[in-house]
């Protein structure tokens, strides 16, 4: 009972800002880190200029980071067109977020993206033991489509010209190697801090690892391990999944 009035005082703007605000304060106070009001802090610290979502999907997360305070303008991409018209209705309030239809990756140009029963789950990649053994109904695949490419340099080279502080979160299922490596020059110069799902478990084929990330971006664009926060188990227990937060070294005590 206590589960579902929670969950449906969620769909109330101002209840659930509340809610969410007393969460994040009582996760402070047990010294538990919370990546939402983190990264929203931050982000109003340093005074961002955009605030990227890689991967929205229909916006859910978004609104959760909006929720928090993040509060300069937003660029989402989505390489499905009903996903981002689904986040454009949730996100009708909030002015300041532009959609893209693309995926972020290190070409510019088309791809084969696996589109899965729970579409949370669907990835440039395909799936991979860790998918079939753990997942195997949500990540089941229902179809197949082209979805454009694209790499965040050309994107930011045409876009980004006066922004300087960036802050990207990214979910793609496996491929943020692929969006890292495909906008290495913006990491090196522009991003403050990226936040991204890591894959534990052989989830995706060819997906990015813990190791992959913290080479390319610690030793080659300059950032540095700040968060990591709770991982997502299976029905089992396994450890599948976590979420990463890097900062520019300079940064790294400003987050909370």
């Amino acid at each position: 009972m206590l589960k579902k009035s929670y969950l449906t005082l969620l769909k109330y703007p101002p209840a659930r800002r509340l809610l969410r605000s007393w969460r994040h304060h009582f996760l402070r106070m047990c010294d538990q880190p919370e990546p939402f009001g983190d990264i929203a802090r931050l982000s109003r610290a340093i005074r961002a200029d955009l605030f990227i979502d890689i991967g929205c999907h229909t916006g859910d997360t978004l609104i959760r980071f909006l929720d928090e305070g993040v509060n300069c303008p937003v660029a989402a991409f989505d390489p499905i067109s009903t996903n981002l018209d689904e986040a454009r209705r949730k996100l009708a309030s909030y002015p300041q977020v532009t959609f893209h239809c693309a995926a972020l990756s290190d070409t510019d140009g088309s791809a084969k993206f696996h589109v899965n029963q729970n579409s949370q789950t669907s990835s440039l990649l395909d799936n991979a033991t860790g998918n079939e053994r753990s997942f195997a109904r949500d990540t089941q695949h229902v179809d197949f489509v082209e979805v454009p490419t694209m790499r965040l340099d050309t994107w930011t080279g045409s876009n980004t010209a006066n922004k300087e502080r960036l802050i990207i979160k990214c979910d793609t299922q496996g491929a943020e190697e692929l969006v890292v490596r495909g906008g290495k020059d913006t990491f090196k110069t522009k991003v403050s801090a990226f936040y991204s799902e890591v894959m534990l478990d052989p989830m995706y084929e060819g997906q990015a690892s813990l190791e992959g990330l913290r080479n390319l971006l610690e030793n080659e664009c300059g950032l540095a391990l700040r968060d990591i926060y709770p991982c997502l188990h299976d029905k089992d227990g396994r450890a599948v999944q976590m979420d990463v937060l890097w900062v520019r070294p300079h940064l790294v005590d400003a987050v909370r």
